[in-house]
């Protein structure tokens, strides 16, 4: 399915089944926009685009479309449908054009194809990010969308980490808790605990953005690490195991990070969580020392990590920079009512 813009063509691409011409151009759109993509990195090469759009069984429905002018690819968009029961009113977008394509429609044509897709799914809230100042962000307030949460950006570079700190840091274990690591999926006797405190993360303020319920049970577990196995990328999980009230074993906290594979030197700091009646313990810096003593040991190719922090959330915030975390350019979160 095409539609005229112009000289530009906005091409709706088969699911799982694009040619060799659009992987090549959704990735060089990728990468040339990446600036204002945020966290939602490109991937790394030719081989890991190919695996993200040719990957059967995705965890939610994603509809995507790329922008031609002639042969050259100019922009797009996607547009991800959320199964969870919580967020079936959800549906999270990206659109990206080249700098030199704002203000002749592309991105206009392509919302409309998002905002289309999505109105036809039952949905009534579209969210999407972008770096704070991008062209992409007055396209988006142009359009309509409101801000829903300010975002910090941080880097940490390995070559400066305080080895010896974060070691101490592991060291100093807090009463009554436990460690345990695992790549991938959990083990079996953890998925359970694991996809609870997961499901917990419900309960995070979001600042003014409404991003429904992401329901975690075991089978979601183990799809998003299979997932994540499809695209060449591997889930490093650190728990801190402990007990609740009735003296059953929790997984009190956790943090994961994602590897990209395929020679990337980045790693990219995913979900860090303290169940709410362990915090104050000091959970969150230990996982998260510990996660990256485990990385800096076990992987000495990656030399940076990046992640985002809700610029409200100052807790998390400073224990990034207690490890080491500088900022760099913020992500800004917005939402449009459908």
């Amino acid at each position: 399915m095409s539609e005229k813009l112009g000289q530009t063509r906005i091409v709706r691409l088969a699911e799982a089944d694009p040619s060799d011409a659009e992987i090549a151009g959704w990735h060089q759109i990728r990468t040339e926009t990446a600036e204002e993509a945020g966290s939602d990195a490109p991937e790394r090469d030719a081989a890991a685009t190919a695996a993200l759009l040719r990957d059967p069984r995705p965890l939610d429905p994603v509809v995507r479309w790329l922008a031609w002018d002639g042969d050259t690819a100019v922009g797009l968009a996607w547009v991800r449908l959320h199964r969870s029961e919580g967020r079936r009113h959800v549906a999270n977008c990206r659109i990206a054009v080249l700098e030199d394509r704002y203000g002749q429609g592309v991105a206009e044509a392509l919302l409309d194809e998002v905002v289309a897709v999505a109105l036809a799914d039952g949905r009534s809230n579209l969210l999407t990010s972008t770096s704070v100042g991008s062209t992409g962000e007055e396209f988006l307030v142009g359009a309509g969308f409101g801000l829903g949460a300010d975002f910090s950006r941080l880097r940490l570079l390995v070559a400066d980490c305080d080895q010896e700190e974060l070691r101490a840091t592991v060291k100093s274990a807090s009463e009554g808790y436990s460690l345990v690591r695992w790549q991938g999926v959990p083990p079996g006797d953890l998925i359970g605990p694991f996809a609870a405190t997961r499901e917990a993360m419900n309960d995070m303020p979001v600042d003014e953005l409404e991003l429904g319920r992401i329901s975690w049970d075991e089978d979601r577990v183990r799809a998003n690490a299979r997932s994540a196995a499809q695209r060449g990328q591997t889930l490093l999980t650190v728990a801190a195991l402990g007990l609740d009230e009735q003296g059953a074993e929790v997984v009190a906290g956790f943090s994961e990070i994602v590897l990209e594979g395929g020679g990337s030197v980045r790693a990219r700091q995913s979900d860090t969580v303290v169940l709410r009646g362990h915090r104050g313990r000091g959970l969150g810096l230990w996982v998260k020392a510990a996660m990256l003593e485990w990385l800096i040991g076990a992987h000495p190719e990656i030399e940076e990590v990046l992640t985002a922090c809700l610029v409200s959330n100052v807790h998390m915030i400073a224990i990034n920079e207690q490890i080491g975390f500088l900022p760099i350019r913020g992500e800004r979160y917005y939402q449009l009512a459908l």
